[in-house]
């Protein structure tokens, strides 16, 4: 069954990367939640995606988001920078069942698996990417999956994905039509939505 993730949250309707917009997407019926996370200068793990300025405003803290999903949903954790990622699995321990760590960068991800090997990782592709081969890219810093963005899904891709047995992690999908083929669609192993409750009630229907 296609994992339906909401993209930081059930943010359609509630601020990103907040505690409210975790717990909508929880009660919503999100099989995982993607956030982005950054550590301040002081140290702290908090989830927010655009750059930290030099006196952040409060931020909800990546134990906080484990602690409202454990039980109840999976984590996409989006490493936003690299370097802290000893610091990022300890705070994750014990390791929640199904985790996945993503990145832009591959060194994050390559220290990940040095790190974690058991843990599951998603090199994420930007849009306008237009060469090469994902999967050998993403081959090159151990990440099991390949995370595109919807506008870099094609054929060719979806038939790597299906002969390579390995599905892929599409965002940012919120057109009903498209994420109904997309839940429908053997390539794809998970779709990233703002909407998660019309990815659910479309997998129902």
């Amino acid at each position: 069954m296609t994992v339906v993730c909401a993209h930081r949250g059930a943010s359609a309707h509630l601020p990103d990367n907040s505690v409210e917009a975790f717990q909508a997407a929880i009660d919503l019926g999100a099989d995982a939640i993607e956030a982005d996370l950054r550590r301040t200068a002081d140290g702290r793990l908090v989830l927010e995606h655009d750059p930290l300025p030099s006196d952040p405003p409060p931020l909800p803290l990546l134990a906080e988001l484990v602690a409202i999903a454990r039980g109840h949903v999976r984590l996409d954790i989006e490493l936003k920078e690299a370097g802290y990622e000893r610091e990022v699995l300890e705070a994750l321990h014990p390791l929640p069942a199904g985790l996945l760590i993503s990145s832009f960068l591959p060194s994050a991800l390559s220290a990940v698996r040095e790190l974690e090997p058991a843990v599951e990782t998603a090199l994420v592709i930007a849009p306008g990417y237009g060469w090469g081969d994902l999967f050998d890219r993403a081959d090159g810093c151990g990440a099991g999956l390949v995370a595109p963005h919807i506008s870099l899904l094609d054929d060719r891709l979806r038939t790597a994905a299906i002969e390579r047995g390995r599905p892929l992690v599409v965002w940012t999908v919120n057109a009903p039509a498209t994420l109904y083929d997309l839940l429908a669609d053997p390539a794809v192993g998970w779709v990233i939505t703002d909407v998660p409750e019309v990815a659910v009630q479309l997998r129902h229907s």
